[in-house]
Formats: C-alpha cells, sequence, structure tokens
C-alpha cells in the first residue's frame, strides 16, 4: 500500500529499479508556461510533452529519423518501431513497479510529462502535481475474463488481477493508443507491430522488476499473465502458462505473433521472443 507517501516518494522508489523506471519531478507551477498551447513546454527549456507528440509535433518524425540513422538502416518502418518500442517501455516502467510495489496506478498526464528521445536512457519529466494515483479497489473496471473465471487455480491474487487490468487501461488509453495512432501518421507499419511492441516492452519491463525484487517474482507472473490477456494485447502473443507457480523467477515465456523488425538492422538478429524461428 501507499500509505499516504506522496506522488515523488513513490516515483522515486520506483526509479531505483533501473533508468527506464525514473520519472523526475518536474513541478511547472516553478516556470513560467505557454497557456495558449495544451500541453506547451515551460519556455525557453525546449521540452516537448507527451501530448504534443501524440498529435502530431514534428519531434515525433525527427526521432524516428534520427532513430533510423542510428540504427544504420534506411528502413523508416525499422526506426519507428523500436522507437516506439522503447517508449512503450518508458511508458509501461513506472506504472508496473509503482502498482506491485505501492498497491497504486500513477496516471502520468500527457500534457505535463516530457520524453527524452535520444540514445541515451536520460530520466522522463513529470509535474508530480498532475500525477493522478488510481487505487484498484475504486477502479474494478470489467469482470474477470473468461479464461481466469474457467481456472481459478490461475487466480492467486485478485488483488493482483486488478492492479493487472488496471495498469492496461490506464497505460493503453492514456498512452499507447494515442502513440499508435501518431506513429501510424507519420508513415505506414501495422498496428498489430506495434501492439506486440507494447506486449514485448511489457514483459521485458516485468522481467527487469522481478530480477530487480525478487520478492515480487509470482505476483510479476500474475501480473505479465492477466496484463496479456486484456485488450488490445490479448492478440499480441502467447504464454506459457505453466510457469505460473510460486516458484516463478520472472513472467511467464511470451511468444509475440508479429516481429519488430530488429533482424532488418545490421547486424542485428531475432529477438527471443520473435514470431519467426529464422531470419527470412
Amino acid at each position: 500500500m501507499s500509505g499516504g507517501r506522496s506522488v515523488r516518494d513513490l516515483l522515486a522508489d520506483a526509479g531505483t529499479i533501473g533508468a527506464y523506471f525514473t520519472v523526475s519531478p518536474f513541478p511547472v507551477s516553478h516556470f513560467t508556461v505557454s497557456p495558449e498551447i495544451p500541453g506547451a513546454p515551460p519556455r525557453d527549456l525546449g521540452l516537448v510533452s507527451l501530448a504534443q507528440l501524440y498529435a502530431g509535433h514534428a519531434t515525433l518524425g525527427r526521432a524516428i529519423t534520427h532513430m533510423t540513422e542510428r540504427l544504420g538502416t534506411t528502413e523508416v518502418r525499422v526506426g519507428a518501431s523500436i522507437l516506439f518500442q522503447g517508449m512503450a517501455a518508458r511508458l509501461w516502467s513506472p506504472v508496473v513497479a509503482v502498482a506491485l510495489l505501492h498497491r497504486r496506478v500513477p496516471v502520468l498526464a500527457p500534457e505535463s510529462t516530457w520524453p527524452d528521445l535520444g540514445a541515451s536512457p536520460a530520466s522522463w519529466r513529470t509535474d508530480p502535481e498532475r500525477v493522478t494515483l488510481l487505487d484498484p479497489a475504486d477502479n474494478p473496471g470489467e469482470d474477470p475474463d473468461e479464461h481466469q473465471a474457467e481456472h481459478p487455480s490461475e487466480r492467486p491474487d485478485n488483488d493482483v488481477d486488478r492492479l493487472a487490468r488496471l495498469v492496461v487501461r490506464t497505460v493503453v488509453k492514456t498512452h499507447l493508443t494515442p502513440l499508435t495512432d501518431a506513429v501510424r501518421a507519420e508513415l505506414p507499419i501495422p498496428g498489430a507491430l506495434l501492439w506486440g511492441n507494447a506486449a514485448s516492452a511489457l514483459v521485458g519491463t516485468l522481467g527487469v522488476l522481478a530480477r530487480s525484487r525478487p520478492g515480487l517474482a509470482h505476483e510479476v507472473s500474475v501480473l505479465t499473465a492477466t496484463a496479456l490477456r486484456q485488450p488490445p494485447l490479448a492478440d499480441a502473443g502467447t504464454l506459457d502458462s505453466t510457469q505460473l507457480s510460486p516458484g516463478d523467477t520472472g513472467p511467464p515465456a511470451f511468444v509475440r505473433r508479429s516481429c519488430c523488425l530488429y533482424y532488418r538492422v545490421p547486424g542485428g538478429g531475432l529477438c527471443g521472443d520473435c514470431a519467426l524461428t529464422r531470419r527470412p
């Protein structure tokens, strides 16, 4: 439980896990903003908010181009895919960490969260005064899915089950859906590929969390299984549910139904969760 701890405290705790889990406090009230532009960054700081990226700000297209060049390829769709997967990991990481560590789901407001889209895993920034903390007990959402109803033994922790559904609903609605739309507005790239990237990023994030906090390993497995049964992640891949036991050391094995295209990067290969068994 959060125990009345502040948003700053919860995000700081998540940040101890690693760079992708780190979101630095950046109170907008300390700066002069552009009131005529929703989501405008503090003046003279050169920051672009997530809301602006989702609305088609030119920074997104430039970031895709930069990623394409950095990967050493001329295929813009490859750069877009890898950029999206990295952003998805950054969007999942602090949310799932706070959820499992403190039983709250933080909603990072797109208009007051500023990402760093550079090559290094620099800290993203958010205004803690605009972060909402959701309590799963107050946000039950839909009833458990059909699979869960038929397999009650796979639901050892209803609390984690509620957390998983709330995490997915929150991150998908607030961030991943508008990000998917924004990337696809820049170039033709299959939505199924991007949602596969989102699912893969979530599993990878949860694996890092389980290794950093071994005591959460089984809860990570339960959250992974439930999260990947929620739309739109449900069609992204399959899990080996036989790993769901109290002795788990991380999320269940995941095999996606799409490919992130990393094999098309010079020197790149197939990812461990790829749908392909060999390079085309």
